[in-house]
């Protein structure tokens, strides 16, 4: 089964936005608007087999998420267009 990776939009340091790694709780960048925490993030998160990109505002709170990708154990029938017999 195929790891999600997930990252977090979250309130930073100092009114600036950062996007930390869920499994580490590392900071991988800081951005000083919150569009620009989420378009990182979501090269990020595009970047594996299997993610999600979380996006809290300013109170913390989950404002929305995005997956990418698919767990190919967990959906096995969902198959890509260049596969044979799709």
């Amino acid at each position: 089964m195929a790891e999600r990776v997930t990252y977090h939009v979250l309130p930073g340091e100092r009114g600036g936005w950062a996007i930390r790694l869920m499994n580490t709780g590392q900071v991988v960048s800081s951005h000083r608007s919150k569009i620009e925490a989420i378009l990182h993030g979501r090269e990020l998160a595009q970047g594996h087999e299997y993610s999600l990109l979380a996006v809290h505002d300013r109170d913390g709170r989950l404002e929305r998420q995005y997956t990418y990708g698919w767990d190919r154990d967990l959906f096995p029938e969902r198959r890509s267009a260049k596969e044979p017999g799709s």
